[in-house]
């Protein structure tokens, strides 16, 4: 299963806790690092992923492992090859308009 998971800091990281959530952030990051196709930073705070996890259980633990979880807004999108969702938009088109539908 793969999701786009974006996270928007809710308030800024007091600067004497900036050096703990670091490490803890860096750590984490390590430790899924497998998971994660893609992992990048938006300019002036928070970011996003791209996760290939086995499912919804694995998402959760992973998630709720991050240092920065629960002080961002997290938006988690299940997401699909764009190429195969082309495809399969194509086959559905196609299906409608053998069914009679009008496409």
């Amino acid at each position: 299963m793969r999701v786009a998971v974006i996270v928007r800091p809710k308030h800024q990281i007091p600067p004497e806790e900036m050096p703990m959530v670091f490490q803890a952030f860096s750590a984490w990051r390590e430790q899924y690092r497998d998971k994660m196709e893609v992992f990048e930073f938006f300019l002036g705070g928070g970011g996003f992923g791209i996760f290939d996890v086995d499912d919804a259980e694995e998402l959760h633990r992973i998630m709720l492992q991050n240092p920065i979880f629960f002080i961002g807004d997290t938006d988690v999108t299940p997401i699909v090859d764009g190429d195969t969702a082309l495809r399969q938009w194509g086959q559905a088109i196609e299906q409608m308009q053998q069914m009679g539908a009008p496409a």
